[in-house]
C-alpha cells in the first residue's frame, strides 16, 4: 500500500524589513516640531475661554482718618531760575491730615488731604507756588499699596502720581512727590519713605 501523504506547505518567509535611513526620518521629524512649534506660538495650545480681569483689592480696610504724628519735612524745587531743570529753593514742615473715602470701585478710594505748615524757608526768587491745604486725590489700591493720584487742572499738568505708600491696618508711610507743570515746573516731596501717617 502506497503511502501518498505529502509534507505539508510551509507559509513563505515574511519578507525583510527594510530599515529607515536617517535621510528620511530627519526631514519627518524636523517638519512635525516645526508644525508643533508654528501652533505653540501662534497661540493654539492656549487656553481659549474668556477671563475676567483680576480686580486690585485692598488687603486691609484703609477707609478712615489718618493723620501724621509729627510735622515732616517738605522739600521744594521749582524750575524758575532754571528753565528746564528743577533744582531745590526751599522746604517747609507740614502736618497732614487725610480722609480717604471708599467708591463704587473696590480698589479706588477718595483721599481728601488737609495740611498746615511752619517753618517755611525759601531762597529769594523761588518762584515757589504755595500748595493749598485741601487736595482732592484718588487713592489707586493694590494689595497694602496706595499710589494718589490727581487730574490736570486747566494749564496745570500732574506728572506723575502724587505719592506711593505701603499700610498696615494701623500706619501708613510713604513718599510723597506732587510733581506738576504750568508755565513752570515745581516739585514739593519728601525723602524716601518720610511721610507717616497714624489710622485715628
Amino acid at each position: 500500500m502506497s503511502n501518498n501523504l505529502q509534507a505539508p506547505d510551509l507559509p513563505p518567509p515574511p519578507p525583510k524589513r527594510r530599515k529607515a535611513k536617517a535621510s528620511q526620518v530627519i526631514p519627518v521629524v524636523i517638519l512635525v516640531v516645526s508644525v508643533i512649534g508654528a501652533l505653540y506660538f501662534s497661540g493654539f495650545f492656549t487656553d481659549t475661554s474668556v477671563s475676567t480681569p483680576s480686580v486690585l483689592t485692598p488687603t486691609r480696610d484703609i477707609v478712615g482718618t489718618w493723620k501724621t504724628t509729627f510735622s515732616t519735612k517738605f522739600n521744594i524745587a521749582t524750575d524758575w531760575s532754571t528753565f528746564g531743570q528743577l533744582e531745590d529753593v526751599g522746604s517747609e514742615n507740614r502736618t497732614m491730615t487725610w480722609t480717604i473715602t471708599a467708591t463704587d470701585q473696590e480698589n479706588t478710594v477718595r483721599v481728601q488731604v488737609e495740611f498746615s505748615y511752619s517753618n517755611r524757608q525759601l531762597i529769594s526768587d523761588s518762584g515757589y507756588t504755595p500748595d493749598v491745604s485741601f487736595m482732592a486725590l484718588t487713592g489707586i489700591i493694590n494689595g497694602t499699596q496706595l499710589t494718589l493720584t490727581r487730574a490736570d487742572s486747566g494749564p496745570i499738568k500732574q506728572i506723575g502720581s502724587v505719592g506711593v505708600f505701603t499700610f498696615t491696618t494701623h500706619n501708613m508711610e510713604g513718599t510723597w512727590h506732587d510733581h506738576w507743570s504750568g508755565v513752570y515746573e515745581q516739585n514739593v516731596y519728601t525723602p524716601t519713605n518720610g511721610l507717616k501717617l497714624v489710622k485715628q
